[in-house]
């Protein structure tokens, strides 16, 4: 147990370095480029990371399923990773792009369509490595891994802030920061390893069946934090983007408590059985519930000194943002728990039907209401949606485990 608490307290403690990465990063960008071009900024990254989420079609889920399994299928998985990220990545960046376009989107220029089409496979490898690094029972390579990409990040932005402090300069610094992170990683997770050049197309089958379950079900949590983004494109301006990129900045820093769990949870899930399965699952659930109700707590108190002081008072308006967020942050990690041990169970379809209602729920609430409640009302609109969930995948879970019993 007491290796457990230190393997969670090494994790917590890597993402938390990490994640001052993206903070400053945000930090930079928000105070020299102001609300407008912090929001333009903010949008081209959030399609890069849509098209992250639906390139990586769950295989990143499969991948630590298959190799918690079957440590041997190291090689494949990686060539198989690799040559997905390529293919798949590039794909993705193509439909957003085409999409932003359809929808009458920012005017389009070689380094917007550049930017996406370089950096979606980058950050999309570089999640099936980290997450490999995890099904391999590494937590350290992982927790070096995402230190790594923190200060690549970091360290790119500071560049571009000296050398180009516009908008393309900070964008062409992410696409460097996430090329760093990628080779690094593959370099260290390869090491001993021959890596075959084919790809396995009998590999991908095995896998695809857990890992669409787990896809649709990832993307449409996805969808869910990211679509008030797209709403505000449409119906608002950049510079609310802006506010929403500041509230939403921190919501993901506080998910990376159950988010860390939540990783290390479902390897240890799948080997785990029975009555461990259960018991593992309830001590974690009970975990998270305490500290994600401290957590939100102690943020709601906190928002707005850390918004006016760290990124400059011209940010005020994201405090009713992140305070409307902070119910939907408990309800998510609460959720994760469940999620985990839903997916350890088998992933059934039920868990997916739940992030489904709850983001279209999420799209009529928001179109609907937008016109009358802004952009806090979006927040606060998510929030709902997360607590159907939340609710949903409980009552999955509890009913899965005493249909165990019997």
């Amino acid at each position: 147990m007491l290796s457990l608490i230190h393997t969670y307290a090494e994790m917590l403690l890597a993402r938390g370095l990490a994640i001052l990465g993206s903070f400053g990063v945000a930090i930079m960008t928000a105070r020299m480029l102001g609300p407008v071009e912090r929001g333009r900024y903010y949008y081209i990254v959030t399609l890069a990371a849509i098209a992250l989420q639906i390139a990586s079609l769950g295989i990143q889920s499969s991948n630590t399923y298959l190799i918690a399994r079957t440590p041997a299928l190291l090689a494949q998985i990686m060539a198989n990773s690799l040559w997905l990220a390529l293919l798949a990545g590039v794909a993705a960046a193509a439909v957003v792009i085409a999409f932003d376009l359809a929808t009458g989107g920012p005017e389009q220029s070689f380094m917007f369509v550049a930017i996406l089409m370089a950096l979606t496979p980058s950050l999309l490898l570089f999640l099936y490595l980290s997450n490999i690094a995890v099904a391999l029972n590494r937590p350290r390579t992982f927790n070096g891994l995402i230190i790594l990409n923190g200060v690549a990040a970091i360290g790119a932005a500071l560049s571009a802030s000296w050398l180009a402090p516009q908008l393309g300069g900070f964008l062409v610094a992410a696409v460097v920061a996430s090329f760093v992170a990628c080779a690094v990683a593959w370099v260290v997770l390869a090491k001993g390893v021959d890596i075959p050049r084919r790809f396995d197309l009998r590999l991908f089958r095995d896998g695809i069946a857990f890992a669409l379950r787990a896809h649709v079900a990832t993307l449409l949590g996805f969808v869910m934090g990211r679509m008030s983004v797209m709403v505000l494109r449409q119906f608002g301006e950049f510079a609310d983007i802006g506010y929403w990129s500041i509230a939403a900045q921190i919501a993901d820093a506080l998910l990376i408590l159950p988010s860390t769990i939540g990783l290390l949870l479902f390897p240890a899930l799948v080997r785990a059985k029975g009555p461990a399965r259960r018991y593992q699952y309830k001590v974690a659930l009970l975990q998270i519930i305490l500290l994600m109700a401290l957590v939100c707590t102690a943020s709601a108190v906190l928002a707005s000194p850390i918004v006016t002081i760290i990124f400059g008072e011209a940010y005020e308006p994201a405090v009713a943002i992140i305070l409307a967020l902070l119910p939907g942050v408990f309800f998510i990690g609460v959720a994760s728990a469940a999620s985990q041990f839903l997916s350890a169970s088998g992933f059934p379809w039920s868990q997916v039907v739940a992030w489904l209602c709850a983001a279209t729920l999420q799209v009529v609430l928001s179109v609907a209401l937008f016109g009358q409640f802004g952009t806090v009302g979006l927040a606060w609109i998510q929030s709902t949606s997360a607590g159907f969930v939340c609710v949903w995948l409980l009552l999955n879970s509890f009913r899965s485990g005493l249909s165990a019993d019997l």
